[in-house]
């Protein structure tokens, strides 16, 4: 197969349901187009065990492919739902139609001199740290009533879903209702705004692009084979998949300790409990349990792991010169990836393949060719390497945070690892 090109500059990268939401470090999706195109055929079983804000999904289904998503994380879960299942456009209307009805009255109220009791707890906000930091006092009444009204009204679940992406959407964003940039980045800092944003406004504003391009999916799916879709809540370490029943494994693990998704999604959760199910505070009791986080646990099980290749202890010993705590949660890293590579190996096919897209990255300024270190593990756990590709990250379109000082050099190269079960 010749060297394909999979930089991809000048291509739009959020056609059809893509631009649904921000989400840090997304695959281009016409990578993912590539890898499943090439590697499977119409009527597979894709699976993306750590399916983010569901690229995979979106892909798979608009190539004729069944898929199957995995994220341990709620708002990740709710994302790729809502961008891979195709809703009629007459119904996204009505149903918002009667919401915004709904919040206008009561944002009216609120400026009228007479205000309700129950109108009066329907715009308090839910009590988290440094709430008045983040939030002005108009906004955080504004996103109250609106969060209110979407967990009471009579809508159907699809399209309440599709609208809570919308509300989360206007708070976990580059520029937010929040008194934050770059919120979507786990290192986000504060702004506070000349005017207090208009949260209705936002959230109609951002509703009607999504009608737009949900109705591009919509129409793009049409012209595929009719493919189910499933998004599960799961830990892609244990998945709950059949031995050797999927035919195609696209992924793209989180960097390590690079992106804490807990802390990058925080500010929306508080606001969406009744979509979610659970809590700010059970939320973020999770974030230990996150592969790649710096929070919790740095003890490593006592297991054979990838520290008995050469790529993976040659980092080990580096990092331990500079940062050993920083040694002690690359390495656990490592160990949790290793789970991953081997739940992949056992759920996919006989001679099928895995496609895992990962970028190297510097901690504590020591270079980590993360691509090299699992070129190892996947061969430790039975995989053979088919093939290896590279390609440039655009630079504007980047969603990482950076901090030079703090980290190193910028890595700008990111490499497709194609995995093949002997």
């Amino acid at each position: 197969m010749p060297m394909p090109d999979l930089n991809f500059d000048g291509h739009n990268t959020l056609y059809a349901s893509h631009g649904l939401h921000a989400y840090a470090a997304k695959c281009p999706p016409q990578l993912v187009r590539y890898g499943i195109r090439y590697y499977s055929t119409p009527g597979d079983t894709v699976l993306d065990p750590m399916v983010g804000s569901g690229t995979t999904l979106v892909e798979a289904r608009l190539l004729g492919r069944q898929a199957i998503g995995y994220d341990i994380d709620p708002v990740a879960k709710l994302i790729a739902e809502v961008k891979s299942r195709p809703l009629q456009d007459a119904a996204i209307e009505l149903a918002f139609t009667s919401l915004v009805e709904r919040c206008k009255q009561d944002f009216a109220a609120l400026r009228s001199r007479g205000i309700s009791r129950a109108l009066r707890e329907r715009a308090t906000p839910p009590d988290f740290h440094n709430r008045e930091y983040w939030f002005s006092t108009d906004v955080a009444a504004g996103l109250s009533v609106l969060s209110y009204h979407l967990s009471v009204a009579s809508i159907p679940l699809r399209i309440r879903k599709f609208l809570w992406v919308a509300f989360s959407s206007i708070i976990l964003a580059k520029t937010s209702v929040a008194n934050a940039r770059d919120i979507i980045h786990s290192r986000h800092h504060y702004y506070e705004h000349d005017e207090a944003p208009d949260v209705l406004q936002r959230f109609t504003g951002r509703v009607k692009t999504m009608r737009r391009q949900m109705q591009e999916f919509l129409q793009e799916c049409a012209r595929a084979n009719p493919t189910k879709v499933t998004v599960r809540s799961g830990d892609a370490r244990r998945l709950g998949v059949r031995d050797e029943s999927i035919d195609l494994i696209f992924t793209s693990p989180p960097y390590a300790t690079a992106l804490d998704y807990p802390r990058a999604h925080f500010l929306a959760v508080p606001w969406m409990q009744s979509v979610l199910g659970l809590s700010l505070g059970e939320y973020l009791s999770k974030a230990p349990r996150y592969i790649g986080t710096e929070r919790g646990r740095t003890k490593v099980p006592r297991e054979p792991g990838p520290l008995d290749t050469e790529a993976g202890l040659r980092i080990i010993t580096h990092l331990e010169k500079e940062s050993p705590r920083h040694a002690k949660l690359t390495r656990r890293y490592f160990g949790d990836v290793k789970r991953v590579l081997s739940e992949m190996y056992r759920v996919l096919r006989p001679t099928k393949h895995a496609i895992v897209v990962v970028c190297p990255s510097h901690i504590r300024k020591v270079e980590i060719p993360t691509h090299e270190v699992l070129t190892e593990i996947g061969r430790d756990v039975g995989f053979r390497i088919k093939r290896q590709y590279s390609r440039t990250i655009n630079e504007r379109r980047r969603l990482l945070p950076y901090i030079k000082k703090s980290f190193g050099n910028r890595m700008d190269t990111e490499y497709i690892l194609i995995f093949q079960k002997t």
